[in-house]
């Protein structure tokens, strides 16, 4: 290994180890922690398939060079669970908190919510390691593409809809399923379209845009679902399966299909 290749492995471990640590710390250090049984079930469990999942894909359609050889196999693990561990910043943007709303409030809804989010983080960068590349930096530039497009669709149907005082305020069970849903779609869309052997950033990013349309269509479905199945003064409490797993299922199959119509690159 060269020493950059060290060193992003050092960096991997550690944001990794310090992510990772607070997270299964944090609901034991808060006093005033009272997360509900579900709620705990899915944050400790979540990042755990996730990293499975992960590993799964390293193991069988990442590089050779990387598969077969477990320096590689170890350096690109801990750089995913480091990215994933780093994402989780980012998620409060999404209108949720691991910390308030699930560990502080026992909001289960909140939980679905960031559960979807890790999952669909680790598909953005898993999709970034398929295919042959000359080194790290190729799957960083590919999975900080499919990360950012997967954080800007999520902000985007927050803004147009307000889903998360559903699910903060609310605390609306089916609004947390629809929406983590939404983003385990929309993780494999994206960690579709920026799979494959690399040629160049241009044509990564051209072929990006070529594939990652669907995410699209799932904004669009998202928007006429949520304006369409918050809870109202008729109806205060949404049924979680009618409003939450059939809508979530119908983003997982649209980007079933997806990946189905693509196909693993050549």
């Amino acid at each position: 290994m060269s020493p950059d290749e060290l060193v992003i492995s050092l960096i991997g471990m550690m944001v990794a180890g310090l992510a990772w640590a607070r997270w299964y710390a944090q609901p034991r250090r808060i006093r005033s922690a009272r997360p509900t049984r579900a709620g705990r079930l899915v944050l400790d469990v979540i990042p755990l398939v996730a990293a499975i999942a992960l590993f799964v894909v390293l193991k069988t359609l990442s590089a050779h060079d990387v598969r077969d050889d477990v320096r590689y196999l170890g350096l690109y693990f801990l750089l995913g669970c480091g990215w994933v561990g780093g994402a989780l910043a980012l998620i409060p943007f999404g209108g949720v908190s691991a910390r308030d709303d699930v560990i502080e409030r026992g909001n289960e809804s909140a939980a679905w919510v960031i559960g979807g989010a890790i999952l669909g983080v680790t598909l953005c960068f898993a999709g970034g390691n398929i295919g042959d590349g000359p080194g790290w930096w190729v799957v960083v530039f590919s999975a900080a593409l499919a990360t950012a497009a997967l954080f800007v669709a999520w902000l985007l149907v927050e803004v147009l809809t307000g889903v998360s005082d559903t699910i903060t305020i609310d605390r609306d069970r089916a609004a947390g399923v629809r929406v983590a849903g939404f983003l385990v779609a929309c993780g494999l869309v994206l960690g579709r379209a920026v799979a494959g052997d690399w040629t160049s950033a241009q044509a990564t990013v051209m072929d990006f845009g070529i594939y990652a349309w669907p995410v699209l269509l799932l904004v669009v479905l998202a928007y006429v679902i949520e304006r369409t199945a918050r809870p109202t003064a008729d109806r205060p409490a949404a049924d979680p399966f009618a409003l939450g797993v059939i809508p979530a299922i119908a983003y997982l199959v649209i980007a079933i299909v997806q990946l189905a119509r693509l196909g693993l690159p050549a």
